[in-house]
């Protein structure tokens, strides 16, 4: 005789051995497939001299914008002649931007940027007299440190990332007025009105940024070390901004010095490399030098 009661407990240790084996089939199943992902990428390639083609653990890279270069070749085929091409960053022209592969799958990106620009104009306007010099100060650095990881077929590799990205710098140019004849003198000899305020220039002026960028690219390896790709980022980030002015006014008997503070502007930015942020412009043609 059958056991009735027993018959519901059976079932229920059937099921329960049907769901560990699925269990057991599916974490199989996603180890094979992440090895299988991992087997698919191409870390290792060798042209027929025998040159690793793909970076390797221990690398270094430069990457540049391509854009002159190519704008140089296409010159150089055309009537219109050519001229020298510039070397400058995919994220700002006063930008270097290096790696360091920690792996053929892993690199640690590093921006370095130090733009200072004075200039110097002299003018001789109302007169030879009454020389004006106006003395353009421009300052700005660029910080920012991050990782990519990669992963590829062959001579075609993508890569995506994060950084973290820091901006120092003047948020409009330094100006300072340098007058040969002090603002009483110029009154007297009518080259500047009696209570009206002539401009020192802008004497403070600083802006800061901090954000964070998220990147995506692809490259393609033409020769051993050297490969021509794209790159297109989005960030987030916060600026703040303020200036500060300077001028004199002279009433017939008191020389009075007055400063203007401007606005103060901050705010958050979210924005992709185009939008003219702190996080670059990107989104073009680049070149990447491995060594």
């Amino acid at each position: 005789m059958v056991n009735i009661n027993f018959i519901p407990t059976l079932i229920s240790i059937n099921q329960k051995t049907l769901i560990m084996k699925k269990k057991i089939l599916f974490v199989a199943a996603l180890f094979a497939g992440s090895l299988a992902f991992a087997q698919g990428t191409t870390t290792s390639m060798k042209n027929k001299k025998g040159l690793e083609v793909l970076p390797q653990a221990g690398d270094w890279a430069i990457q540049m914008n391509a854009a002159p270069m190519l704008t140089y070749l296409g010159s150089a085929l055309s009537n219109a002649g050519a001229v020298s091409p510039g070397v400058s960053s995919t994220f700002g022209n006063s930008v270097f931007v290096g790696k360091k592969f920690t792996s053929a799958t892993e690199a640690y990106r590093v921006k370095l940027g130090i733009n200072f620009q004075r200039m110097s104009v002299e003018s001789t306007l109302p007169t030879t007299d009454y020389l004006t010099t106006t003395n353009t100060n421009t300052t700005s650095i660029v910080l920012g440190f991050g990782k990519e990881w990669r992963r590829g077929h062959n001579r075609l590799q993508g890569f995506y990332g994060a950084e973290a990205l820091l901006q120092i710098g003047s948020f409009t140019p330094t100006t300072n007025f340098e007058y040969s004849l002090d603002l009483q003198a110029a009154v007297d000899s009518s080259y500047e009105a009696l209570g009206s305020p002539r401009s020192n220039g802008v004497t403070k002026s600083s802006a800061l940024g901090i954000g964070a960028r998220g990147f995506v690219g692809v490259e393609y390896f033409v020769l051993p070390k050297i490969s021509i790709g794209g790159e297109f980022g989005w960030g987030v980030g916060y600026m703040t901004s303020s200036g500060e002015g300077e001028a004199e006014i002279w009433d017939g008997t008191t020389l009075t010095t007055i400063t203007s503070v401007g606005d103060k502007n901050s705010g958050i930015v979210v924005n992709n490399d185009n939008g003219g942020s702190i996080f670059g412009g990107s989104a073009s043609l680049n070149v990447v030098f491995h060594f």
